[in-house]
């Protein structure tokens, strides 16, 4: 009996393996999503709003599957690496959403890219001043700062998260804004 069943355990063992080899031989025939930001491509930000207190501006990026079977953007989100510590004289807050598709609720709604398609997703950046400074006064004293674009893509492949990293110079928001970037130290903010 123990030997029987020794036989049937390798056997089964036998069968889960050469499956698995199957399977991994059938994906990398028939191929995976590749989801690739172009961040070469972004467009440079636009002003999308401005009021006294606060400036949004924007940017597109295109997104390009590059494999060979559909694939979808779950989530994507975009963090602001400006902490406090850095500097706390604005509020600075990051949004993604689908172009040609704004949303209001800061929800993004999950989109596919077929196989060798692009779709373009926006970059919006809300600036504030913060701690009594205005609007004009926050972005003159603003840093260079850095942003992750953070996406969770799925397909054939398991659900995973992949990010990008972004950098937006002071002088940039500086000229969108057209506020002159103050010279502290000896050296120009930004």
């Amino acid at each position: 009996m123990g030997s029987e069943f020794s036989w049937w355990l390798h056997t089964l063992i036998a069968v889960l393996i050469a499956a698995e080899i199957v399977r991994r031989v059938l994906f990398a025939y028939l191929g995976t999503e590749k989801i690739v930001p172009k961040t070469d491509e972004m467009t440079p930000f636009s002003v999308l709003t401005r009021t006294a207190d606060r400036l949004v501006i924007r940017a597109v990026i295109p997104f390009a599957n590059e494999g060979k079977q559909c694939g979808t953007i779950m989530d994507a989100i975009l963090r602001v690496q400006l902490p406090y510590e850095q500097y706390d004289g604005a509020l600075v807050r990051g949004k993604v959403e689908l172009a040609d598709t704004p949303r209001e609720d800061d929800y993004f709604e999950a989109v596919l890219i077929q196989k060798q398609e692009r779709i373009h997703l926006v970059l919006q950046l809300s600036l504030e001043g913060r701690g009594g400074k205005s609007l004009e006064e926050a972005i003159a004293h603003l840093p260079d700062f850095r942003m992750d674009l953070i996406y969770q893509e799925t397909g054939r492949m398991p659900a995973h998260y992949t990010k990008a990293m972004l950098t937006v110079s002071a002088q940039e928001i500086a000229d969108l804004a057209g506020v002159t970037l103050v010279r502290e130290g000896g050296v120009t903010r930004g």
